[in-house]
């Protein structure tokens, strides 16, 4: 499917958005909320409630429990084009240190059964902000555009589950059949900027959960029974080499174990040990030796040490590249340089390549339909340096609170695809 480019003026958007949309301080204080009272993925019912509340306050058609706790808003105006704007629901499994007065405090059980702190560490609260400050934008203005706007709160991004859990209960059933998917991050550099790139954004996600067997025993006997915490460590130390010795050295590709537990008790060898591993790339034959190297290397340490039995290894997920419509990409660009004038070249920033993943991409391909055309940029959280600034992940990240630069970015992208 062919985008249209657009050549229309946004002199008159400027006008349009300074008009109805003055002051940011009611985001703000969602922000803030929605970072205070954070849920893990597929626990999302309490932000969901909240940010369906707020869609039904602005008068969008609202559907609850799509995928899990996926929230539908939609806007109907008229004839024209259909947009999708696309914000995640769910936080992390972390404990936060930044000190903020809004902090989380929030505890949850998690999918394993443990009780975790639970930490908008992704930007997410920011996202739901934006979009709920977009959405509040275009009903607004909705005399100076028409079509139809789709905001789609996605669960469970952060396990890259919650998008084909949404398409799996019907979502393309449920909303009228897009004509370009929108999305956004937030990323820590400059505050203000967008960052737009055509084509490959971010990579490649397998996602491997991983026991390993081993033999218990009294930990003043260890010749009796087998480590498996001494085999997965084993193994971990030795996925490292993967990248340096099996991958070419212009290739990006990442192995990383996040997740590692074993035993009950210092004095106890276990019987088995779980660990989760990540493995990224940009491209689909590194992908593919390295997810066949690490599950080689798994099997064999473990026929190494002696494990009684195979090791267990399930893809808890799958997740293919972001590859954004090259001319969509360069409509949404033109569009940015048009709205802001002689200050884009100080707000419009080239995205940079992210081995990262989003189950975003999966928006744009309906079961059993022609794939739609899709955006995704970044736009920045705080001011500072990659070095100065915790990176997404991090338990000390935290947004500016400043929603301007994220409601700003979905308003000036779907305007530019809806007609006006």
């Amino acid at each position: 499917m062919q985008v249209q480019s657009t050549q229309i003026s946004f002199e008159k958007w400027r006008a349009i958005f300074s008009d109805f949309f003055q002051s940011l301080d009611k985001y703000s204080s969602i922000y803030k909320h929605l970072h205070q009272y954070p849920d893990l993925p597929c626990q999302e019912s309490r932000t969901a409630s909240y940010v369906a509340g707020h869609l039904d306050s602005l008068g969008y058609k609202v559907q609850r429990n799509i995928g899990g706790h996926g929230v539908i808003g939609i806007l109907s105006n008229g004839d024209g084009k259909t947009v999708l704007l696309r914000s995640e629901l769910d936080a992390l499994p972390m404990e936060e240190d930044t000190g903020l007065p809004y902090a989380s405090k929030e505890k949850q059980v998690d999918a394993d059964g443990y009780t975790k702190p639970v930490m908008h560490a992704c930007g997410h609260d920011m996202h739901m902000a934006s979009l709920l400050g977009a959405a509040d934008l275009l009903k607004r203005t909705k005399d100076a555009w028409s079509g139809t706007v789709v905001c789609v709160f996605q669960p469970n991004e952060e396990r890259l589950l919650g998008a084909k859990a949404m398409i799996e209960d019907g979502l393309f059933d449920k909303i009228p059949l897009p004509d370009i998917v929108l999305g956004q991050h937030a990323v820590p550099t400059r505050a203000g900027t967008i960052g737009t790139r055509p084509g490959r954004v971010l990579g490649f996600l397998d996602s491997l959960d991983v026991r390993v067997y081993g033999k218990s025993t009294h930990s003043s006997t260890p010749e009796l029974g087998i480590d498996p915490i001494l085999m997965a460590s084993c193994i971990n130390s030795r996925l490292q080499m993967v990248a340096s010795r099996e991958i070419a050295f212009m290739e990006p590709c990442t192995i990383t174990c996040g997740y590692f537990h074993g035993g009950t008790d210092a004095s106890i060898i276990p019987d088995f040990a779980d660990f989760k591993v990540d493995i990224r790339s940009f491209n689909e034959e590194v992908q593919r030796t390295a997810v066949e190297a690490v599950k080689r290397i798994i099997e064999m340490e473990c026929r190494a040490a002696n494990s009684p039995k195979s090791p267990r290894i399930l893809t808890s997920t799958s997740c293919p590249p972001i590859d954004n419509d090259e001319e969509a990409t360069a409509t949404f660009k033109n569009a940015l340089l048009s709205f802001y004038g002689d200050d884009a070249p100080g707000k419009i920033i080239e995205m940079d390549l992210d081995i990262t993943a989003d189950d975003f991409v999966l928006l744009g391909h309906p079961p059993d339909k022609t794939p739609i055309p899709y955006v995704y940029w970044n736009y920045a959280k705080k001011n500072g340096t990659l070095r100065d600034l915790p990176f997404n992940h991090n338990a000390k990240f935290a947004a500016e609170i400043e929603p301007s630069a994220g409601i700003e970015g979905l308003a000036i992208a779907s305007v530019t695809f809806l007609d006006s």
